[in-house]
């Protein structure tokens, strides 16, 4: 642990202490009681002080997560040195709409497509195709909790499939040939109007939806969008005359889907995580991957320790930061931003007990505490007032969303009232800023996107002052 702390002498000197321009002295303790260096009191009638508060991570597997409608279908995987290999699989139902055009009896069908609205991806080797397959399901997406540790089963042989080139972000949809029996026996049953297409519950028996997959050598996951650009492409004439196809999509608008992952960690620091919500000791190095459910735990009890050696003091600045993240491609960047929920031994999110919302870090524009009604002072629950660390994607260090108030007065209020003190559990989420609110939305069930860090760079900075 290390401290800083600044001795002036004249009023210049002291108005350069507290604006923290003057050079610290640095020494080095590693008892908390050490922090506010003993220096002759007279020395610093400002009393301003830096404390540096090293802490410790562990790794998490959390348990039922569900993936169930995530809103994206993550495709694809990875091989990595810490988390091993990964692949996940999105499985979703179709649909159509019954009042959409047909074509007529003696259409003539051009060409069929599987397509795919591609929202993101995190890849390598973008100068090299990448392969990807649909499969026909052969068990339903039943009306239930899916969740990432669940499959189904699905055609070996897949009905469509397609190379491609992609590009880093780019919105993007890309086409794959279907299966020419499959695309003849759709559009056959759509121009008959088979009872097949008399509703949704009769195509699902005869279609009960896909798998789609590609391999983890390829080193790429696809982020894509459920909707009407994901789907069958009917493409038909009605007639040898007619110079413009028209065309009949059945589409995964409103679909029910989930994302499903498999993950083989031999030879890497994570294979030891074979239990659900325990926290390990992984070394050096510790990180996080979304859909696997690999998330950060940090122990706070520095935090605690440092606070309980304080008197009367007031706090400038706190911020948590980690990082610089290990190496990884421009194409596969790091999870955007973690929410800071509260954890304990349980190693799961703590939540309160009548509504089931979870705590976490809030935002210094909102209060840190409440007051229940036994009088009892509990951690705040605010709409919109989580805050987040987020990716800085210039020094590749995870900070304060809100570099200015960082965590202050979080810390403050561990400081200042009895409220309970608790270990840090890190949650993957998309960040975004509107006007002056920051807005977060968790995105572990949506993506492998992942970050790994030195522990050596995990790290509380607080500068604090001393009221005399």
């Amino acid at each position: 642990m290390k401290v800083i702390t600044t001795s002036t002498q004249t009023w210049q000197a002291k108005l350069a202490g507290l604006l923290l321009l003057c050079t610290p002295l640095i020494n080095a303790c590693t008892d908390p009681s050490d922090i506010g260096l003993k220096l002759d009191p007279e020395a610093n009638r400002i009393g301003v002080f830096y404390a540096e508060i090293p802490l410790s991570a562990y790794l998490v597997a959390t348990d039922s997560l569900n993936t169930t409608n995530a809103g994206v279908l993550v495709a694809g995987g990875d091989i990595s040195d810490y988390f091993g290999e990964t692949e996940a699989t999105a499985y979703s139902r179709m649909a159509f709409s019954t009042s959409a055009t047909k074509p007529e009896n003696e259409a003539i069908l051009d060409s069929a497509k599987f397509s795919l609205e591609i929202g993101s991806l995190t890849a390598e080797d973008l100068d090299e195709t990448k392969t990807f397959a649909a499969h026909k399901l052969t068990e339903p997406i039943l009306d239930t909790a899916y969740y990432n540790f669940d499959q189904l089963g699905f055609e070996e042989t897949p009905f469509a499939s397609g190379s491609f080139m992609l590009e880093e972000n780019s919105d993007t949809v890309v086409f794959m040939n279907i299966d020419e029996a499959l695309a003849t026996d759709l559009f056959t049953k759509i121009k008959d109007e088979d009872p097949v297409f008399d509703d949704i519950f009769s195509f699902r028996d005869y279609f009960p939806g896909f798998a789609l997959k590609g391999s983890p050598s390829q080193q790429t996951t696809l982020h894509v969008n459920p909707g009407t650009n994901t789907g069958f492409k009917l493409y038909y004439r009605n007639s040898e005359e007619d110079t413009i196809s028209s065309v009949y999509t059945i589409y995964t608008s409103s679909s029910r889907h989930f994302n499903g992952v498999t993950n083989n960690p031999t030879g890497t620091p994570t294979e030891i995580v074979t239990e659900k919500n325990k926290a390990y000791d992984v070394g050096a190095l510790v990180g996080s991957k979304a859909l696997l459910g690999h998330l950060v735990k940090l122990d706070m009890e520095p935090l605690s320790n440092f606070l309980d050696t304080l008197d009367n003091v007031i706090f400038n600045r706190a911020t948590l930061s980690m990082g610089p993240t290990e190496n990884f491609p421009d194409s596969k960047m790091p999870i955007q931003g973690l929410i800071q929920y509260f954890t304990d031994d349980s190693n799961k999110i703590l939540r309160r007990e009548e509504d089931n919302a979870p705590y976490s870090v809030q935002l210094g524009t909102v209060l840190q505490t409440m007051t229940d009604e036994d009088g009892n002072v509990v951690p705040a629950v605010t709409s919109g007032g989580t805050n987040p660390l987020v990716f800085n994607t210039s020094e590749y260090i995870y900070g304060p969303a809100n570099t200015r108030e960082g965590i202050t007065s979080y810390v403050d209020a561990l400081y200042r009232t009895d409220v309970m003190r608790t270990d840090l559990l890190l949650y993957p989420a998309v960040v975004s800023t509107s006007g002056t609110s920051i807005i977060t939305s968790s995105s572990i069930t949506r993506s492998l996107r992942e970050y790994v860090v030195n522990q050596n760079s995990i790290t509380l900075k607080i500068y604090y002052s001393k009221l005399r």
